[in-house]
């Protein structure tokens, strides 16, 4: 997985001038969880994100989100750390911007007291709409989650919304 996207940005990293940017991102999250056996539960939460522009279309995202919730009445947490490319569509000037990610990492999940480390592939996409010069409302309606908890699969569904800022803007010669 880790090859298949360096292969993916190695060979869209642009060979002619190009604008350079670093964004980070915040919001809300939801999530409709696969907990395994057949069993789904509905978590809120939070993410955080940096991501840096190769050009106007590719760029590499790095997140963090958490999702809390309670199943049956016992405290459910899980946390993703994950890491992908993110292809966006439109000019850096357009007022709406869809873009579509695939990342993958780590995801741990608590329960009870026992914890779990796995695999976890996002796959989502959705739209950002221009505030400002250096601002947008990011807004993914779809998001798929695969995940492989106790070896098992799970998928899992999630929405967000967040607002996201330019902290760094170059452009090249």
């Amino acid at each position: 997985m880790t090859r298949t996207i360096l292969v993916i940005l190695v060979s869209c990293v642009p060979l002619a001038a190009q604008s350079h940017q670093l964004s980070v991102a915040a919001g809300y999250n939801y999530q409709n969880s696969d907990q395994g056996n057949g069993v789904r539960v509905n978590l809120n939460g939070w993410f955080a994100s940096a991501q840096f522009d190769f050009n106007s279309t590719v760029s590499l995202s790095a997140e963090a989100d958490n999702y809390y919730g309670f199943l049956r009445g016992v405290g459910v947490s899980q946390q993703n750390f994950i890491v992908g490319p993110q292809f966006t569509f439109r000019p850096d000037q357009a007022k709406f911007r869809p873009f579509v990610y695939t990342q993958a990492g780590d995801q741990r999940s608590a329960s009870s007291g026992s914890t779990d480390h796995s695999f976890n592939l996002q796959i989502g996409g959705g739209i950002q709409i221009k505030l400002s010069q250096r601002s947008s409302l990011q807004i993914t309606p779809a998001e798929y989650t695969l995940a492989t908890p106790n070896h098992m699969f799970t998928h899992s569904y999630s929405a967000k919304v967040g607002i996201s800022w330019t902290l760094w803007e170059q452009e090249s010669n």
